[in-house]
């Protein structure tokens, strides 16, 4: 069988990089299409890349401005499970008009290799395209949260969504879509869409172990991390007094950074350091929690080591994020602009309320429950069998 992924951004692509390595092992031929700033990430995983689209176009697209400024974090008691619905829409109408510069070159693609399934992320709406150039199934791969493009009715069918197929001469996918949705039920919020679940298995990369996380440390200094994600620079500009706040605690600090957010870095005080392009699973193996910005994948690095979190987010899908750990128990919430006696006062919590972590726990043996990429080999192999995706999931299979 013949697996075409198809990649979205950059922070986007530890996300299929699991399922496309077990269809390697399963014997399957697997390309990832992606822009071309995401070709090293897909290589460094050992995966063949295949470059679509120019850059600079799709670059421009996705650097346009949206509603997504920050402010919106409400009260615990106040907020709501759904993403804000102007921001849902103009980040759908975003991924769109991406796609738009991609899928001539994908389509090519996909005509001259002849997949038998297209795996695509969800935000990536070149994806269903090919696969109706092709006639053959295609399954959406969620990021951790229920957001994407897709159309489970006439109704809904958008004109920028219907136009992506109309310039190949194809009738919009329309009709009941299948996501392989790796967050655990726990912290995901309702949705129209069929999901197939799958356990969440990170992925950042491979690195060397350094010495100091090669040995015990003090038991009496809890070890907390902080990160702003692989890709934004969300905490620059609070970095340093959230970093005083855990000092004041009597906490041990690790900063996880990029190379460019490390040559930025002041010097940095006793009993902090920072890793640059490290891999989160690896280091929050070793603390006890972790604040960062809202991101999805960082969250759920946290949720598999059972750790609580606090986060701090800049703009509305970040708290949209929040909320949900939030409402999880797994951790709490601050605005970015938080005071640093705020800051303090949270990881504090988190760090003596027992709960924060019992939570956390519970939502990785949610995930631990969850079949294993591997298994959701077989229903591919079954989609691409019967050449549509209704087809059982390795969930629904075992309640039959």
């Amino acid at each position: 069988m013949r697996v075409l992924f198809v990649g979205h951004g950059p922070a986007h692509i530890p996300w299929i990089i699991p399922l496309a390595w077990a269809a390697r092992l399963a014997g399957h031929e697997v390309r990832v299409a992606v822009r071309p700033q995401c070709v090293a990430p897909v290589t460094r995983a050992g995966l063949v890349a295949v470059p679509v689209g120019d850059e600079n176009a799709a670059g421009a697209v996705a650097a346009r401005q949206l509603p997504l400024g920050p402010g919106r974090l409400q009260a615990a008691g106040a907020a709501t499970g759904a993403l804000d619905a102007d921001v849902a829409e103009a980040l759908v109408e975003k991924m769109i008009a991406v796609a738009d510069t991609l899928t001539d070159d994908l389509v090519g693609f996909a005509r001259f290799w002849r997949p038998d399934v297209i795996v695509h992320d969800t935000a990536a709406a070149a994806g269903p395209v090919a696969a109706a150039a092709l006639k053959v199934p295609a399954v959406g791969h969620t990021w951790g949260v229920s957001l994407g493009v897709h159309c489970e009715s006439e109704a809904e069918l958008r004109p920028s969504y219907a136009r992506l197929f109309e310039r190949f001469g194809l009738d919009p996918v329309v009709g009941p879509s299948v996501w392989i949705d790796p967050c655990p039920p726990g912290l995901r919020p309702p949705h129209g869409v069929r999901r197939a679940d799958m356990r969440y298995v990170p992925f950042a990369g491979p690195a060397a172990l350094p010495a100091w996380l090669r040995t015990g440390r003090d038991a009496d200094r809890p070890l907390v991390c902080v990160t702003g994600g692989v890709t934004t620079k969300a905490l620059d500009e609070v970095r340093d007094h959230v970093v005083a706040s855990l000092r004041e605690l009597g906490a041990d600090v690790v900063l996880a950074v990029t190379a460019a957010q490390a040559e930025n870095l002041p010097q940095l005080p006793d009993g902090v350091r920072a890793v640059e392009s490290f891999p989160l699973d690896v280091l929050l193996a070793h603390c006890d929690a972790l604040v960062h910005h809202g991101g999805v994948g960082s969250g759920l690095i946290a949720v598999t080591h059972g750790l609580p979190q606090l986060l701090l987010p800049q703009n509305a899908f970040q708290e949209h994020w929040a909320h949900l750990v939030r409402a999880s128990g797994a951790g709490t919430a601050l605005p970015a602009d938080a005071a640093e006696g705020a800051v303090g006062a949270a990881v504090q919590d988190l760090l003596a309320r027992p709960s924060y972590r019992r939570r956390s726990r519970e939502l990785r043996e949610e995930i631990d429950a969850m079949p294993t990429p591997d298994r959701l080999v077989g229903f591919l192999e079954e989609c691409a069998r019967a050449g549509h995706t209704d087809v059982p999931t390795p969930a629904e299979a075992g309640r039959r």
